[in-house]
């Protein structure tokens, strides 16, 4: 599902890049310097008079307008300007279908499929659709220019481009008038309306999963209208979130085969939005008490700050580096029985998180390294007597060994605090327990340099002879 997305950022960074004006290097660069562009339109003078003086735009079913979209049947993709009818309109949005794709790829009974996941349920079983579900869970959808608070979801043949298909895009460039819009770098065109692209063709409108994205998309609407200038792994991070809320994630692969990735960085890898997608939905499961996630998205403060400054305005003392630990705790262990569920999901069944290291002969030493805000997983058999560690690390972490409960006997979880040279003896591995997993989370933003020996604990055997007066 995301790779469309990955491919479609690919694309957009080719586009701008052919651009004969001087461009940034990178996706993240383009994308943080669209946003940048943006809000200094947002914040002008003559921006402000448009806003105050635009007369409202509201749609009836059957009306007709004319949007600019992107061709993504080509490298670089095209502008191109396409007409369209609306065909549905409910409390919270208006479907428009290009009428070149009408009762070809998509018809009346497509639209009321699609609208019902829009307006009126969700596959996790809510008696609301995606949109009001974005903006119960992220906040108001922004009212930029055409002083309508409905969303425009507009179905089109997207395209494909060398067999990669698109399920739906948002574009930024629809919340600054179209003057602005050609006035930005890269230039571009604007619907001036708060809209979501959906694809009608190659890909199936219907597939529940469409509706999926949509919500993803939408809540990046919603957070550049509360904090235009939020860093990328939060932004995504409550994008994959209306994933879950919708009861249609991504898939969990590749972040468990490496958790050694940082929380924080975004290199545009399908791991990256999984690791955010888990975050979000373990502080939401665990924290969210109506609006935290709300007020996370309209927070000021960006990362972690903005999100420790949330945690405290809503009564939490718990530090987010705590936060942060007991979330790779969670990622291993995922299970209710355990500390009344702290380290557990309710929305989401993960697979087998990959360990660094496995040992089942003692002494075992291993030297590493974990990213900022990421953690090492290493496995530990019983051997014949408890088990003791001496770790060295250059910077203060986290160490938690989690004993695996054996048949119907409940896990535990252990957490010591390491700095510099280290040595404790591991909890007892007795035969309620099958193993021994030692987490290596790495709750600060330099790398972690570790070494360990794993020793057994040498049991006196000597004799003393015991006399008497």
């Amino acid at each position: 599902m995301k790779i469309k997305s990955l491919i479609l950022f690919a694309l957009i960074t080719m586009f701008l890049s052919s651009s004969n004006t001087q461009t940034p290097a990178t996706f993240l660069e383009i994308q943080r310097d669209l946003k940048i562009q943006s809000r200094e339109f947002h914040n002008s003078e003559d921006h402000q008079n448009i806003r105050i003086n635009r007369d409202s735009r509201e749609y009836e079913v059957g009306d007709t307008q004319t949007f600019w979209k992107w061709d993504l049947s080509v490298m670089p993709p095209l502008w191109v300007q396409t007409p369209a009818t609306c065909r549905a309109v409910g409390e919270h949005c208006y479907v428009f279908v290009a009428d070149e794709d009408w009762n070809i790829y998509m018809d009346d009974s497509d639209v009321q499929v699609v609208f019902n996941y829009l307006e009126e349920e969700t596959m996790a079983g809510d008696d609301y659709g995606a949109v009001e579900m974005d903006i119960l869970h992220f906040g108001p959808i922004p009212d930029e220019l055409d002083n309508d608070p409905k969303l425009i979801v507009f179905y089109s043949a997207l395209g494909s481009f060398q067999g990669t298909m698109f399920d739906g895009y948002f574009s930024v460039y629809n919340q600054v008038t179209e003057a602005e819009a050609q006035q930005m770098n890269p230039p571009g065109h604007s619907n001036e309306c708060e809209m979501i692209y959906m694809t009608c063709h190659p890909l199936n409108p219907l597939d529940p999963v469409r509706i999926s994205v949509l919500a993803h998309e939408l809540q990046h609407l919603i957070h550049w209208g509360q904090d235009d200038n939020e860093n990328t792994w939060v932004d995504e991070g409550m994008a994959e979130l209306a994933m879950v809320y919708f009861g249609m994630p991504d898939p969990i692969t590749q972040f468990n085969s490496n958790p050694d990735n940082s929380l924080v960085e975004w290199n545009q890898d399908f791991a990256d939005y999984v690791k955010v997608m888990l975050f979000f939905t373990y502080l939401a499961e665990h924290f969210d008490d109506g609006t935290l996630i709300q007020d996370i998205v309209a927070e000021p403060q960006n990362s972690i700050s903005g999100i420790s400054n949330q945690l405290i305005e809503h009564g939490y003392t718990i530090p987010f580096e705590s936060v942060f630990v007991n979330w790779t705790i969670a990622n291993f262990l995922d299970d209710p029985e355990v500390m009344n569920g702290l380290y557990n999901y309710e929305a989401l069944d993960l697979p087998t998180f990959s360990t660094f290291a496995n040992h089942n002969s003692y002494p075992a030493s291993r030297t590493g390294t974990v990213d900022n805000w990421a953690a090492d997983y290493v496995r530990l058999y019983p051997g014949d007597n408890d088990l003791q560690i001496e770790l060295e690390v250059n910077q203060e972490i986290s160490l938690v060994a989690i004993r695996i409960g054996s048949g119907e006997n409940t896990s535990t979880v252990d957490a010591f605090i390491a700095d510099g040279n280290f040595i404790q003896e591991l909890p007892e591995l007795t035969e309620d327990y099958s193993q021994m997993i030692l987490v290596f989370s790495n709750r600060n933003y330099g790398t972690l340099n570790y070494s360990y020996t794993v020793s057994e604990i040498e049991i006196s055997t000597d004799e003393f002879e015991i006399t008497e007066d």
